[in-house]
């Protein structure tokens, strides 16, 4: 399994980037964008895996932490008890949260973005005229 930089596929649908998917890109690219590949053994639900990363080693613990968690989370809840199919279960989850997560972002985002617009019109209907 390789992982490193994270692309963003970003939040909407296409069209124009917002602000902040832009800065998630940045971000995303910075830390990581020198950082040579290393190699390290871990395991999840009792799977050794191989990877390669070129993020911190307090990261991949962290990422291979969840991992684990949600995968056990998830064993006893499929009927044949399948490393495999708790896997995809767990995969399930997680693509739930990030998805309930990037709506809320984007909900909050564009309740910023009304605010911003409104405070914008009241200071230029506030401010006097110049001419």
């Amino acid at each position: 399994m390789e992982s490193g930089r994270v692309a963003n596929a970003g939040v909407g649908g296409g069209g124009k980037k917002s602000p902040m998917e832009t800065l998630a890109d940045r971000l995303a690219a910075a830390p990581n964008s020198d950082r040579k590949a290393m190699a390290s053994t871990v395991n999840i639900a009792g799977v050794p895996l191989r990877l390669k990363s070129s993020h911190d080693d307090q990261t991949v613990n962290e990422l291979v932490s969840l991992v684990d968690r949600k995968v056990r989370e998830a064993l006893p809840l499929t009927k044949t008890g399948s490393i495999q199919n708790a896997a995809i279960l767990a995969a399930l989850h997680m693509a739930e949260e990030l998805v309930m997560l990037k709506r809320r972002t984007r909900d909050l985002i564009d309740e910023v973005e009304e605010r911003t617009r409104r405070v914008i019109e009241d200071l230029e209907q506030s401010s006097p005229k110049q001419g």
